[in-house]
């Protein structure tokens, strides 16, 4: 089974995410920032990290170039979920949802970025 880990501050999003992906038959872990989020990925290596723009701490775009520097977590595909599209969409970013998360938009994009990392492995 896939896992997901979500990095969302606000908790009523973050609880709807991980509802849905569950729902679907994902694994899910949780983080409420991405300082969190990078915690969690010194012991866990998710398949798919979807983390919100706007955090406190360190936001998603700061969690994204983290990672892509960091050998371990480089190649897990990262989704950007946010109410506001960024001005840019890094290279290092697959994906790109908008809030309010529609999901099918969600699913589609997720279980594309497994099998891009499928494929990269």
């Amino acid at each position: 089974m896939p896992t997901i880990l979500i990095a969302e501050d606000n908790l009523d999003a973050r609880d709807a995410l991980s509802e849905l992906l569950q729902a679907h038959g994902f694994d899910v872990l949780l983080a409420r920032d991405g300082e969190d989020a990078l915690d969690i990925l010194q012991s866990h290596k998710p398949d798919v990290v979807l983390t919100d723009i706007d955090m406190p701490r360190l936001d998603g775009l700061g969690l994204c170039m983290r990672m892509k520097m960091a050998p371990h977590t480089s190649e897990i595909p990262l989704i950007l979920i946010s109410g506001r599209p960024p001005i840019y969409q890094p290279n290092a970013v697959f994906d790109v949802v908008q809030k309010p998360v529609l999901t099918e938009e969600l699913l589609t994009s997720v279980k594309a970025a497994i099998r891009h990392s499928a494929v990269a492995c």
